[in-house]
C-alpha cells in the first residue's frame, strides 16, 4: 500500500476570491470590486452601528413612572399602632383562656390597645367585661359593656355569649341603659 500523497500547502489568497462584490484588503477595510471608484468600508463602525440600532429598538419609550411618595408619617403611626394593638389584644384572649384573669385584666388595659382603632377597643372591652363577670366583678363587667356600646352602638354578642349565665344579664343591662 503506498503512502497517502502530501499535498502541498497553497499560501495567500483564496481561489474565486477576487470573483466576490468586495474583498478584504486588510485593517479590517473591503474595497468593492464591482465600482469603478474604490468605496472603503469600515467594518467596526459599520458594526457598532447596527448594534446600536438593535439594542435601541428594545428600549422602552415609554416615560418613567416616578416614585410613590413616601408614605404619612402620622399614617404608619396609625398602622403600627393597630399592629401592636391586635398583638397586645391575642395576648390578653389567651391569658383569658388560660385562666390567668389577673394578667388578662392588665393586658386588656394596656395603653397599645387604646391606641389601636375602635374595632380593637370593642375586642378589648368585651374581653375585659369576661374577665370581669368570671372574677365576680358584675358592676365593673356591666360597665366595660357600657364602653363597648358608646364606642359602637350596634356592639353585640353571639347567640352563645347571650345566653352565658354570668355575662349575659349584664350585656342585657348595659343595653338597657344606653
Amino acid at each position: 500500500m503506498d503512502p497517502p500523497a502530501i499535498l502541498p500547502v497553497r499560501r495567500g489568497p483564496l481561489p474565486g476570491l477576487r470573483d466576490l462584490p468586495f474583498h478584504r484588503t486588510g485593517a479590517n477595510q473591503f474595497v468593492s470590486t464591482t465600482s469603478t471608484r474604490k468605496v472603503r468600508i469600515a467594518a467596526k463602525p459599520l458594526l457598532v452601528l447596527l448594534c446600536s440600532a438593535f439594542l435601541g429598538a428594545c428600549v422602552s419609550n415609554q416615560p418613567k413612572q416616578p416614585p410613590p411618595p413616601p408614605p404619612d408619617p402620622a399614617e404608619v403611626a396609625r398602622q403600627q399602632a393597630e399592629v401592636r394593638g391586635k398583638e397586645i389584644l391575642a395576648k390578653g384572649i389567651a391569658e383569658y383562656e388560660a385562666g390567668s384573669y389577673p394578667q388578662a385584666e392588665a393586658t386588656f388595659m394596656s395603653p397599645d390597645i387604646w391606641a389601636a382603632s375602635d374595632t380593637i377597643k370593642i375586642a378589648a372591652l368585651k374581653n375585659l367585661a369576661f374577665t370581669y363577670c368570671v372574677s365576680e366583678r358584675p358592676v365593673l363587667c356591666r360597665q366595660s359593656f357600657e364602653r363597648a356600646l358608646q364606642l359602637d352602638p350596634n356592639f353585640d354578642l353571639t347567640p352563645a355569649e347571650h345566653n352565658h349565665p354570668l355575662w349575659g344579664p349584664e350585656f342585657k343591662n348595659a343595653k338597657n341603659r344606653q
